[in-house]
């Protein structure tokens, strides 16, 4: 009898939850919760919307896609509200705020069927519960047939608030060639966009009363990375493609785009995060996300092999180790730029323990200082040519110049 009691007490004892398992289920539990209550409200608002005369019509936001061997690769967002474009030299603080309201107060439609072409195929795929869609085209087109860079069209279909006309929207598509020499993962925000990440409320003042004109890019980087991307030529087409991966939600998508294309620093793919409240998406995925997206492109381009940059303000040395012990050397270098190079801080010491790591799977991470620093290492890993370095040089003083005042 003694014998069954303890038998019976062991089986409690192992049926009764840990508290580290409770925890984790009540957190999932609160997120469904938390989301099915959002998707009700969208629900809601669109009705009340509709009711009242004023659903909008819906508009195409593209991002930029990109071709794999066997792909073409399209994304975008259906919203009501599309971001505005915005006067860079003229918008005052209150405007920039205005269109930050504008870009987080996004009025996304689901349900809308949207059809892609490119050379001569095409195919459809719907929007999902928070506008987003992806579509993928088969390639039949070789290489000889592609540039660098090819638009893709996109349309809204079958839908009685806008025609595929009124909707056309063209979707730039960066094409991997087989004269590539390695691909480029590259951080945004304090790797080539400064973001005061040390200062709550620079960061704050930047994201909220900035623009693609007033936001700073890092000192060098347009240079670095144009040299980069055309593999170290002074003439002909760009060569090498350019990924770029954030922390930043959808949203800043065209504050971003238009960032790059102000500061001429080479275009690409932006991959970036939603903002929501789901278990795949902004709470959930946190920096991780980023390691997901280098992942998603290492395995999409077999062949190539792949430079990370990255910061010392986030996780961006944990993560591109990880990535080091997956791929080894598939991954020639690692780049973390020093977001406060004038001092020693936690910073330079986490990423010291991540250089270790990443040194043991083979692959070299190197903090460095600026644009200067990472060309001479690129040099001499052969990624770039040593004829080039002065202009990178050049470029990276006359920018620290520029935002000093000195110019």
């Amino acid at each position: 009898m003694e014998a069954f009691n303890v038998s019976i007490n062991h089986r409690a004892f192992m049926s009764e939850p840990k508290p580290e398992s409770f925890q984790a289920d009540l957190r999932s539990w609160l997120t469904r919760a938390a989301s099915s209550a959002d998707d009700v409200a969208d629900v809601a608002i669109r009705r009340i919307r509709k009711r009242w005369g004023r659903a909008g019509v819906p508009q195409i936001q593209t991002y930029t896609g990109f071709a794999t061997a066997d792909t073409i690769h399209l994304r975008g967002r259906i919203l009501n509200n599309p971001p505005l474009d915005p006067d860079f030299h003229n918008d005052r603080w209150w405007q920039n705020l205005a269109h930050t309201w504008r870009r987080f107060a996004s009025d996304e439609v689901p349900g809308v069927t949207i059809e892609g072409s490119f050379a001569g195929v095409t195919g459809r795929t719907v929007s999902d519960s928070e506008g987003y869609f992806e579509l993928d085209i088969p390639r039949t087109a070789d290489n000889s047939e592609f540039a660098f860079w090819m638009p893709a069209q996109l349309a809204i279909v079958d839908d009685d608030r806008i025609s595929p006309l009124e909707s056309f929207a063209v979707c730039d598509v960066m094409h991997v060639s087989s004269d590539a020499k390695y691909a480029v993962v590259s951080d945004v925000d304090d790797t080539i966009l400064r973001t005061g990440a040390t200062d709550i409320g620079t960061m704050a003042k930047l994201t909220f009363f900035g623009n693609a004109r007033t936001r700073a890019p890092l000192e060098g980087v347009a240079s670095l990375y144009e040299w980069m991307q055309h593999n170290g030529q002074r003439f002909g087409s760009p060569v090498n493609p350019i990924f770029y991966v954030s922390s930043s939600p959808w949203n800043l998508y065209d504050l971003l785009e238009d960032f790059l294309e102000l500061n001429a620093i080479p275009k690409g793919p932006l991959f970036l995060r939603d903002l929501g409240i789901d278990d795949d998406k902004f709470i959930k995925q946190g920096h991780d996300r980023k390691l997901e997206q280098t992942r998603y492109l290492m395995n999409a381009f077999p062949h190539l092999p792949f430079v990370l940059v990255g910061d010392s303000g986030q996780e961006d040395a944990r993560l591109y180790a990880t990535a080091a012990e997956e791929f080894g050397q598939r991954i020639p270098a690692i780049f973390i730029r020093d977001i406060d190079p004038e001092t020693m801080s936690n910073h330079d010491e986490k990423v010291d323990r991540y250089t270790k790591q990443s040194a043991a799977a083979g692959v070299p991470m190197h903090l460095v200082k600026d644009s200067i620093e990472v060309s001479a290492i690129a040099e001499e890993l052969g990624l770039l040519s040593k004829d080039i370095l002065p202009a990178i040089e050049e470029a990276t003083r006359r920018d620290h110049d520029r935002k000093s005042g000195l110019l």
